[in-house]
């Protein structure tokens, strides 16, 4: 006898993900910067990353934190709130697939 399927109605929904797949790789970013670049001020940080080109990969390191939302999202069946956070994980990797190749 397999179990019934199970949606829950609270925290399911699309803009929370999106929301949240927003915010956790800017806060991974602002994280990296305070533990990495302690003795640098935040414009000399960015100055930095423009001026070696390594601003993709710190961005692509901040994205891959969206993974912890995702899978809490798709463990507890809010597939909404999976799909928001999928969506702006989908818009950060084509931003840094044409950072990587148009600039």
């Amino acid at each position: 006898m397999s179990a019934a399927y199970y949606e829950p109605s609270g925290l399911n929904k699309f803009w929370l993900g999106f929301l949240l797949g927003l915010g956790f790789p800017l806060v991974s970013f602002m994280l990296y910067f305070l533990f990495r670049f302690r003795d640098l001020s935040f414009g000399d940080y960015i100055h930095i990353l423009i001026q070696t080109g390594k601003y993709v990969h710190v961005i692509s390191l901040a994205v891959f934190s969206n993974l912890i939302p995702f899978m809490f999202f798709v463990m507890t069946n809010r597939f909404k709130s999976g799909r928001g956070v999928m969506a702006i994980t989908i818009l950060f990797v084509i931003s840094v697939f044409v950072m990587k190749f148009a600039m």
